[in-house]
């Protein structure tokens, strides 16, 4: 049986980066350095994570385009 090849889990637009800019994304921190939400933002991306690996599952609500924004090197 052949395996698919997948990208290299840290290029560009890649799956581990995806985690990270929805994490930062989502995540708000105050004037102080201080973070508001990140058990939301942790949750975001575990639900990237999720629907990576379960094809059922059915991300709630769907993401919005800001959270899935790739900013470029």
């Amino acid at each position: 049986m052949a395996m698919k090849a997948s990208p290299a889990p840290c290029t560009f637009g890649s799956d581990l980066e995806m985690v990270f800019a929805i994490f930062a994304n989502v995540l708000e921190v105050d004037e102080g350095g201080q973070t508001l939400n990140d058990g939301d933002a942790r949750y975001r991306a575990a639900q990237w994570v999720r629907a990576l690996c379960d094809p059922d599952y059915q991300v709630e609500p769907p993401f919005e385009a800001w959270e899935t924004e790739l900013h470029g090197p």
